[in-house]
Formats: structure tokens, C-alpha cells, sequence
């Protein structure tokens, strides 16, 4: 498998990823609000670090 390709589905596993994160996200602030904020506040604390550390 060719770099090119290997980064292709790469991308391809971020977007689906991305879109899993969003959609499980809306689900979690219709059925429990608090939780949800929680929730993404640790995933852009977690976010931070690691682009901090970077």
C-alpha cells in the first residue's frame, strides 16, 4: 500500500470518526444536557493538551 493511499484512508477513518463524535453529541445533549457539556469539556481539555504538548 502506497503512502498516498494508506493517508486517503486515513482521512477517510478522521471524517467518519468526526461524524460519529458530532452525532453521538447531539443524542447526549437531547437526553442529558448536563452530562453533555461535561462530556465535550473534556474532550476539548484532552484537545488542548495534546496540541499543547505538541
Amino acid at each position: 500500500m502506497t503512502d498516498t493511499a494508506l493517508r486517503e484512508r486515513l482521512d477517510a477513518a478522521l471524517v467518519l470518526l468526526a461524524a460519529n463524535f458530532l452525532l453521538l453529541l447531539v443524542v447526549a445533549f437531547e437526553v442529558h444536557p448536563p452530562g453533555a457539556v461535561g462530556a465535550l469539556v473534556l474532550t476539548l481539555l484532552v484537545a488542548y493538551a495534546h496540541f499543547r504538548g505538541s
